[in-house]
C-alpha cells in the first residue's frame, strides 16, 4: 500500500536535487538571465518567468513521478518512454553531444571571467579550466568535484544577494529600466517574451530528463511528493532568476554589453564582494564543466580506465579550445536555443504520451531499443 502522506523532507530533497543540477555558472553569470528575461523589460520579463515557472513545475513533477513508477535500469531510456525507440534514440545521443558544446561554453566562460574581472588574457583562463577539468576526469578525482559541488547552493544565495543589493543600491534604476532599454541594445534570443519563457524551460529539460528519472526512482514515494517537489524546485529557482533579473534591470545601462554582468554588479557593491564572487563563479564553472566532460566520455566508454575513455577526454578538451574562443554570450545565444528546440520535441512527446495516448507504465519495455548495448 502506497504511503500517500506528504513528506516535507522528500519534497525538499526532490526540489533541491533539481536546483543543484540547474544552478550553474551560466545562471550565476547573469548572461542567460539577461538574454531570456532582462532584455524584455520589467513586466514582460516577469511574464516570461511565470511561463517558465509553470513549465518547470510541470515537467519536473511528471518526470520524477514517471521515474518513480518505471524504475529504469538505464535512466536514458526515459526518452524512449516519451518519444518511442527511434526518436528516443536520437535524443539519448543528442544529450551528450549538446553537453560537449556546454563544456566548450564553460571554457569560454572561464576566459571571459579572467578577461573582464582580472584583466588577464582569456586564453590563460581557458587553459586553466581545461587542465583542471581534464585532469579531474582522467585521474578520477570524483571526491574533489563532490566537495566543490557544494558550491551550487552558495552560488545561488550569493547571486540572489547580488540581485537584492543592486536593487536596494539603485531603486531608481528599476523605475527607469524600460526607458533605459530603449537606449541600449540587449541581445535576446527570441523577439517575443512568451516564447522566450517557453524556450528557457525547454532548453533545461533536454539535459535533465535522465537525472529527474533517477531522482524519482531513488527519492519519491508518492505522487504528491513528486508534484510538490516539482513546484518547490521550479518555483525556488525561478524566484532566484527573477531576483537576479531585477538586479540586472536596475543596472542595465552598465551591464547590457558585458559577458559576465553579475560579476560587474558584485564588484560595484564591494570590491571584496566582487573578489569572493569571482572565485565562486570560477568554482561553479569547474563543477559544471567536469560533469559535462565526464558525460561525453562515459557515453563512449563507461570504463574510466579504458583507452577509448581517455582518448575521448583528451580530444574533447582539445576541440573545446576552439569552441571556447567564441564569446560566452555568443555561445549561450547559439547553444541554448538549439537545446530548446530539442526540448520542445520532448515536451510534445510528454504531452502525447501522458495526455493523448495515455500510455501505461506496464506497456513500456526499456529493453526494446534501436541498438543493443549502447
Amino acid at each position: 500500500m502506497e504511503d500517500k502522506k506528504v513528506s516535507i523532507s522528500q519534497v525538499i530533497a526532490i526540489g533541491g536535487a533539481f536546483m543543484g543540477f540547474v544552478i550553474g555558472s551560466s545562471f550565476a553569470s547573469g548572461q542567460e538571465c539577461m538574454q531570456y528575461f532582462t532584455g524584455f523589460g520589467l513586466l514582460k520579463s516577469v511574464g516570461a518567468g511565470i511561463i517558465a515557472l509553470i513549465l518547470y513545475a510541470w515537467f519536473v513533477s511528471v518526470i520524477v513521478e514517471d521515474g518513480r513508477y518505471l524504475k529504469l535500469n538505464n535512466s536514458g531510456k526515459m526518452f524512449n518512454f516519451y518519444l518511442g525507440k527511434y526518436l528516443g534514440f536520437v535524443l539519448e545521443w543528442f544529450t551528450p553531444i549538446m553537453l560537449f558544446f556546454v563544456y566548450s561554453m564553460m571554457i569560454s566562460g572561464a576566459g571571459s571571467t579572467f578577461e573582464e574581472y582580472y584583466g588577464v588574457d582569456g586564453n590563460i583562463g581557458r587553459a586553466i579550466m581545461i587542465i583542471a577539468s581534464l585532469g579531474t576526469v582522467l585521474l578520477g578525482l570524483d571526491k574533489l568535484v563532490k566537495i566543490v559541488g557544494y558550491i551550487a547552493p552558495v552560488l545561488l544565495v550569493v547571486t540572489m544577494v547580488i540581485g537584492v543589493l543592486s536593487i536596494v543600491n539603485n531603486p531608481e534604476g528599476i523605475a527607469q529600466a524600460d526607458q533605459n532599454l530603449t537606449e541600449v541594445t540587449v541581445n535576446t534570443n527570441f523577439n517575443f517574451w512568451a516564447l522566450s519563457g517557453l524556450m528557457y524551460a525547454a532548453y533545461t529539460v533536454t539535459g535533465v530528463v535522465p537525472y529527474l528519472a533517477d531522482i524519482g526512482k531513488s527519492t519519491a514515494t508518492n505522487k504528491k511528493n513528486s508534484l510538490l517537489g516539482g513546484l518547490f524546485g521550479g518555483g525556488a529557482f525561478l524566484i532566484a532568476v527573477m531576483i537576479l533579473n531585477f538586479g540586472l534591470l536596475a543596472n542595465i545601462k552598465d551591464v547590457y554589453n558585458l559577458e559576465i554582468p553579475s560579476l560587474f554588479v558584485a564588484a560595484t557593491i564591494s570590491p571584496v564582494f566582487g573578489n569572493i564572487f569571482s572565485i565562486l563563479l570560477l568554482l561553479g564553472i569547474y563543477t559544471t564543466a567536469v560533469p559535462m566532460l565526464y558525460t561525453v566520455c562515459n557515453k563512449i566508454s563507461s570504463n574510466s580506465k579504458s583507452m577509448a575513455y581517455r582518448i575521448t577526454a583528451v580530444v574533447t578538451a582539445i576541440v573545446s579550445i576552439f569552441g571556447g574562443q567564441l564569446s560566452f554570450s555568443t555561445m549561450i545565444s547559439i547553444i541554448y536555443p538549439i537545446s530548446g528546440y530539442a526540448g520542445i520535441v520532448i515536451f510534445a512527446g510528454m504531452i502525447y504520451t501522458k495526455y493523448i495516448k495515455k500510455r501505461k507504465y506496464e506497456d513500456f519495455d526499456e529493453n526494446d531499443v534501436l541498438i543493443k548495448n549502447i
